[in-house]
């Protein structure tokens, strides 16, 4: 029996799949930022939206390891570790000023504790959760989901 090898996975499928969930991703995105949450109305559906974009950007992402089917080990396949890198390091970076957090690290806890897992959690996870994405849909900060999908998409256009 032959076996796999980890480069195996990253050939033509897998490019495919990587292809279509992106372009998921940024369809998800489009519809999280057209979606006017000062209507009351419209406040689940951009919950629902967020949570789905957040599941895929986390799978996507966020995830380590070189078993994980990630862009950046998409990338690592194909040999091009410079993209990989500067993804990982921009995604290592802090999202706020004030504190040691990553980016990574608050897009994991927000997606590891209220989408992706039922996790325990208590006020003052509840209040961060709150907090982080307020930040996040604030187009007046920085390293809010507007600019990290932005920095990442010219990553990956090598811009």
């Amino acid at each position: 029996m032959e076996e796999k090898t980890f480069i195996s996975l990253y050939q033509k499928p897998f490019a495919e799949q990587i292809a279509f969930n992106i372009e998921q991703l940024n369809y998800r995105y489009k519809r999280l930022s057209q979606t006017d949450t000062t209507n009351k109305e419209n406040q689940n559906e951009y919950l629902m939206i967020f949570d789905s974009f957040l599941a895929l950007f986390r799978a996507l992402f966020l995830e380590k390891g070189a078993k994980q089917y990630t862009v950046q080990n998409y990338y690592r396949a194909k040999g091009d570790d410079e993209i990989a890198n500067k993804i990982d390091d921009f995604l290592d970076t802090k999202i706020f000023s004030w504190s040691d957090k990553s980016i990574r690290e608050v897009l994991k806890f927000i997606a590891d504790k209220f989408v992706c897992h039922i996790d325990p959690i208590d006020r003052d996870d509840l209040a961060y959760a709150n907090f982080c994405m307020s930040h996040l849909g604030n187009p007046y900060v920085d390293n809010n989901l507007n600019d990290i999908m932005h920095t990442i998409s010219k990553i990956m256009k090598k811009e």
